[in-house]
């Protein structure tokens, strides 16, 4: 994966999120660390992390001339294992069927990609409280004086950008692209999100209400819209008719 340097100014922000798609990416991890950028990424469930504040393997157990540390283990084991009050709960947002409460866990971790080592980082996890819960794992940069509260905030902020996503792929057509490179892509992408955001502006400008019932435009907004501009009654030399406003 290749990181885009920052030329110029950008929007404000606190925090960058991603899906395990970029949580796996190590140079993309990298870079925001150089850029000093507070992050939360999701992670497979089967990253192979390292608790820092787990217990050493005893003496006998460790081998022999080697260093006791504590084994790497997948995120989904570690967290599965531990105790019950190490949990905490706590309300992410009003949903439309009532608050939307989660239990969360965190802890101080390496996690070990490709036989690489990464910095010393945070693993929060959270799981949904129903019978058969949703987990999921994460890893932030953030330091130790954040709370947790505020990692689990920060990643359920996520649904925003999904929704936009799926917003822009309805609206302005983000979704309907065949290309075969990064660059095509781009080039699709950079004006479907404008756009989107133009229309955002109107429907802010109008009370939220576009120009028709159903949402599109049809002919008579189209005459509505285009300039009343009377023909000057010279013919069209192709066709002999009067010739039309743009």
């Amino acid at each position: 994966m290749t990181l885009v340097r920052r030329s110029g100014p950008v929007g404000p922000h606190e925090w960058v999120v991603g899906d395990d798609e970029f949580g796996r990416a190590s140079e993309f991890r990298a870079a925001l660390r150089g850029d000093g950028e507070h992050c939360v990424r999701d992670v497979p469930y089967n990253t192979n992390i390292r608790d820092l504040d787990g217990r050493r393997p005893s003496r006998k157990r460790a081998h022999k001339g080697a260093k006791r540390k504590v084994p790497f283990v997948r995120i989904d084991t570690w967290a599965r294992k531990l105790p019950t009050d190490r949990w905490t709960r706590s309300r992410i947002r009003d949903g439309a069927k009532g608050p939307l409460e989660v239990e969360e866990v965190s802890g101080r971790v390496r996690d070990k990609h490709l036989r690489r080592i990464g910095p010393e980082e945070r693993a929060p996890v959270i799981r949904t409280l129903d019978p058969k819960p949703d987990w999921t794992y994460s890893m932030s940069n953030a330091p130790p004086v954040i709370p947790l509260i505020e990692l689990v905030r920060v990643r359920s902020s996520r649904y925003r950008v999904e929704a936009v996503f799926q917003q822009a792929k309805g609206e302005v057509g983000m979704g309907h692209y065949e290309v075969r490179n990064w660059v095509g892509w781009h080039h699709h992408i950079t004006p479907a999100l404008p756009s989107l955001w133009f229309l955002i502006l109107e429907r802010g400008r109008m009370g939220g209400q576009t120009a028709c019932g159903d949402g599109g435009a049809d002919a008579s907004d189209l005459r509505r819209i285009a300039p009343q501009t009377a023909a000057d009654g010279r013919g069209d030399r192709r066709g002999g008719r009067p010739s039309l406003a743009a």
